[in-house]
């Protein structure tokens, strides 16, 4: 029997895709070693200024750019779980207005490390949604990259001297030959047949498709909703939100913040804000976590972008297209 793996097309800043991280990350703590998840970048933004139909200067037009997507950002949150920044909203400038530059220095970390890439992909994430920064900063890049154990001089040269560039113009083509228009959307595939699922996604239909796709021999494992097994995830995954405890043990908003609340009385977590939530983590590594949230740096190092393929991609909601090739 053939490994089932699970493709992501997405972007690094796409809300949906932020808000199907719970699923990716119960995928993994529920099958294993049974699946494999990858992503291919699709590039979400090339140019913040045709984004929208805004007139007016550019500096207007990149504001109320920010300021629509910071609405849209709250409005998912509130739908998906996974919270957002409250801060004022300065993602994209004059120097930075697209979110190839976050795609292409995933792709340079893959040629580094598969692993650690997709380490790096969770902070570019975070850094993102939950921290208000500019992630398309090749200062911030740097930064990520090293959290997520990158060597700041060998990311940086695969970033700028690699075959990166050229890797995400690659995947932006798998996402034009699979018809993929928004994101996220999903390629799940064995030995035999593709199986391609557009939008936000919930983790009952994997399981389905899983199911599907190995005749009922690929099953997730049976995890109680224990207090002990709800320590076990956060000690795995170290930065965790709410939600994600919601879909891997399947329980409803008032069981999970009773279980938190238990594992922060008794000092086993500790809690950050987030916007409207939180983010827990072992109180062991308290010291680890900065108090309080960065504010997005300023310009000060443009990045380089090549801007080859011009496509505009939207997010995309829940959707029920699916296909069978």
């Amino acid at each position: 029997m053939s490994k089932i793996t699970i493709y992501q097309f997405t972007d690094p800043t796409c809300i949906w895709c932020w808000g199907n991280e719970p699923v990716l990350r119960a995928l993994d703590f529920l099958y294993g070693d049974k699946i494999a998840i990858e992503f291919i970048m699709g590039g979400l933004v090339e140019d913040i200024t045709t984004l929208f139909d805004i007139e007016g200067p550019t500096d207007w037009v990149i504001h109320q750019a920010n300021n629509r997507i910071s609405k849209m950002w709250a409005a998912a949150a509130d739908r998906h779980g996974m919270p957002v920044s409250n801060h004022p909203l300065h993602l994209y400038s004059k120097q930075y207005r697209s979110s190839f530059p976050q795609n292409i220095a995933y792709e340079a970390a893959k040629r580094i490390d598969a692993d650690k890439a997709k380490l790096f992909l969770r902070r570019i994430r975070e850094a993102t949604f939950t921290e208000g920064r500019r992630t398309s900063q090749m200062d911030v890049l740097i930064e990520l990259a090293a959290e997520a154990g990158l060597g700041a001089a060998q990311f940086i040269d695969h970033y700028t001297y690699g075959t990166a560039q050229a890797d995400f113009m690659q995947d932006r083509m798998k996402c034009r030959r699979n018809g993929i228009t928004g994101f996220p959307s999903y390629l799940i595939k064995d030995g035999h047949t593709n199986i391609i699922l557009g939008g936000y996604q919930n983790l009952a239909t994997f399981h389905t498709v899983i199911s599907r796709l190995s005749s009922g021999k690929i099953k997730p494992r049976r995890v109680g909703p224990s207090i002990a097994n709800v320590m076990a995830f956060i000690k795995r995954y170290k930065r965790v939100y709410p939600a994600e405890i919601e879909v891997a043990f399947s329980l409803d908003k008032d069981r999970t913040n009773l279980m938190i609340a238990e594992l922060i009385l008794s000092r086993r977590i500790a809690s950050q804000s987030v916007g409207e939530g939180q983010c827990l983590y072992p109180d062991t590594e308290s010291k680890a976590i900065k108090s309080e949230q960065k504010e997005p740096t300023s310009d000060k190092k443009p990045s380089k972008e090549k801007n080859s393929v011009k496509r505009k991609v939207t997010t995309t909601q829940p959707s029920q297209k699916q296909s069978v090739k």
